[in-house]
């Protein structure tokens, strides 16, 4: 089995995320931001790592980081309006998971954004399915 050292500080941090060891977390986030101070998926995971600890103002940064950097990254907009709700700020969050939906894209990103807005995360009806059927051609 490789050791941690063999891996990147972003797959150290991942796994130290899914183990709830966020403040190991974050330092292994921190470390691949200082190889890569761009690095948007580092910003977003640690934006959760933060909002975890429930450090939300902390949190809201790293997301608005993620956000500056490509203002088109879904993850960065979740994250950013989970802890603008945990700070209480509902409205706020609101707008940044509207534009979260907006961008689209990445599936599970918008299926936590329903289910935050209290949606149950279940996808809207297609508009396709819910069009009339078009009359046969004569």
């Amino acid at each position: 089995m490789a050791s941690m050292t063999e891996f990147s500080a972003l797959v150290c941090g991942n796994r130290a995320f899914v183990e709830k060891d966020y403040s190991s977390a974050i330092k292994h986030y921190t470390a691949a931001l200082e190889e890569d101070e761009e690095d948007i998926n580092a910003l977003c995971n640690r934006s959760a790592a933060y909002c975890a600890m429930e450090l939300y103002k902390t949190s809201v940064k790293d997301a608005e980081a993620a956000i500056s950097i490509d203002e088109n990254c879904t993850k960065a907009w979740e994250r950013k309006g989970l802890a603008l709700d945990k700070m209480g700020k509902r409205k706020e969050a609101e707008k940044a998971w509207t534009k979260a939906l907006l961008i689209g894209g990445d599936l599970d990103v918008y299926m936590n954004v329903l289910r935050h807005l209290g949606l149950g995360g279940q996808l809207p009806p297609s508009p396709i399915a819910a069009a009339p059927a078009a009359a046969a051609p004569v």
